[in-house]
């Protein structure tokens, strides 16, 4: 095997290396990023009142995402 088959093989595995990387970087970002607005959007919704006023109904809704 000769330097430059062997410099070859390396710098294509450095460089798939570096692209899996970002590609975890990137779904890493996009999960936090829809985290995010789902905690937004949960947030905003305005608690209703029960069909009941003996029911439990709707009273509690737990928004952790």
């Amino acid at each position: 095997m000769n330097l430059s088959s062997v410099g070859a093989a390396v710098g294509r595995q450095t460089q798939q290396q570096t692209l899996d990387a970002v590609n975890v970087s990137l779904l890493k970002q996009s999960q936090d990023q829809q985290a995010s607005i789902t905690n937004q959007l949960l947030q905003s919704v305005a608690p209703v009142q029960a069909s009941s006023p003996e029911s439990a109904l709707g009273q509690h809704v737990d928004v952790r995402v």
